[in-house]
């Protein structure tokens, strides 16, 4: 005789509408758009709202709740243009002629992707019929646009630019010894100028401390971050700003919302309007569940934050997924997803939300530190130290003892290479 017998199994089933709200969590902005725009190409039943549905209550919840926060919003939102428009954009809102703006154009045309003139002052004066003095004269205003240094030769010229009149050794150096400069041979500089250690060294520091091209990227994608999030402080008020402007946009049909309740429909195609309108509902909801999530992880990331982002501390707190998952109650994965590819425009500037966690370090006094600190300690040992004599990762390791630091050998090497330090054997001077 069989045997009878009863189990109970408990078994989680993961519906289709959670796992398309994880894959929208941890998208960025950009991608998100382009998972919207692929979603409205194949769903019929989304479409774009107009005036009428953005001024309805209902709408609300997608928008920000009141008129002077959105025109706060949209006063701090970097505008959607690559690098080359951006340029090109300073050259129409200038005042020379218009001849002038046309080479200038030109000149702009004809950049590298670092932002270094690209072609013969001739070509250009020939392609548009002036003089080569014209072109010079033009050159000369491009390189006063925002980024400063662009229509540069190459990397000389550009650090030429940059380098102030008073720094003299720094500016000689560049000028007449840039190639032993590249090649890293300094005592042969150091001899040929018969300056002091420390004022060669502050010569070096100097320069190291520019930039070495114009721009990175001229691709947009490269060239902008688009903000997920907008953080201005206002009378001493934070607004935390959530750029969904493109993802809140469209709505469900009412052709198809109708046509689903009239009797007339058949059942072939109420299924088909029911699937593609729960299919809409569902990414519709997943976008507001993602902006909601990431208006509550941003607000308590800044409530530890906020003096970082304030310039009121050099360096942020010490702060874990697990912390903040804690605080809105919700599991480490999602905290993870939410802060994933996820940028915030801030008064210090556009940071990956990532960036603004960072581990515990305990000092031997009790201390609570960010590795940021640590870091700091690091950069500031390397830069005080004897470029005749450099310290090796155990000498570091003992002064950060001295400082309250108990950090290992390895966790001192790693940081520094986290920072592009280079070893002893590399910043020894030549």
């Amino acid at each position: 005789m069989n045997k009878l017998s009863t189990k109970i199994r408990q078994k989680q089933s993961i519906t289709p509408k959670q796992i398309l709200q994880s894959r929208l969590l941890e998208l960025g902005l950009d991608e998100i758009e382009k998972e919207l725009e692929n979603e409205i190409q194949k769903n019929p039943a989304l479409v774009e709202k107009n005036t009428e549905d953005f001024r309805s209550k209902d709408n609300q919840n997608y928008g920000l709740d009141n008129q002077e926060n959105y025109d706060l919003f949209l006063s701090n939102l970097p505008e959607d243009k690559n690098a080359i428009d951006n340029l090109i954009s300073q050259i129409d809102q200038s005042e020379i002629d218009e001849k002038s703006k046309e080479i200038a154009q030109q000149i702009i045309f004809n950049l590298d992707n670092s932002g270094f003139l690209d072609s013969e002052l001739e070509l250009i004066a020939d392609t548009i019929d002036v003089s080569m003095g014209d072109v010079e004269n033009i050159l000369a205003f491009v390189k006063t646009l925002n980024p400063k240094g662009v229509g540069c030769r190459n990397v000389q010229e550009y650090l030429m630019l940059q380098i102030n009149d008073k720094e003299e050794i720094a500016l000689n150096i560049i000028t007449n010894h840039f190639d032993q400069f590249l090649n890293q041979e300094f005592l042969d500089i150091k001899s040929i100028l018969s300056c002091s250690n420390i004022d060669f060294e502050h010569a070096l520091t100097v320069i190291s401390s520019k930039k070495f091209a114009p721009i990175v990227d001229l691709n947009e994608k490269n060239q902008q971050v688009n903000p997920d999030v907008v953080l201005r402080i206002k009378n001493k008020e934070w607004f935390i700003l959530i750029n969904d402007r493109h993802l809140s946009k469209f709505k469900i049909s009412n052709e198809y919302l109708n046509a689903a309740m009239d009797k007339k429909t058949s059942k072939e195609e109420k299924k088909f309007i029911n699937d593609h309108v729960s299919s809409a509902q569902d990414l519709l909801d997943t976008i507001l569940f993602r902006s909601n999530t990431l208006r509550k992880v941003v607000s308590e990331v800044l409530n530890v934050q906020h003096g970082y982002l304030s310039e009121r501390q050099k360096n942020p707190n010490p702060l874990k997924l697990e912390d903040i998952a804690r605080k809105i109650d919700m599991d480490i994965s999602s905290i993870s997803r939410t802060v994933k590819n996820k940028y915030i425009d801030t008064p210090i500037g556009t940071l990956s939300l990532k960036s603004l966690f960072t581990s515990k370090i305990v000092k031997k006094s009790g201390q609570i530190v960010g590795t940021e600190d640590l870091k700091t300690a690091i950069k500031d040992i390397v830069e005080s130290e004897d470029k005749n004599k450099p310290l090796s990762d155990l000498q570091i390791v003992k002064l950060l003892d001295a400082n309250d630091f108990v950090i290992a050998r390895r966790t001192v090497a790693k940081y520094r290479e986290s920072m592009n330090i280079l070893n002893t054997k590399k910043r020894k001077l030549k």
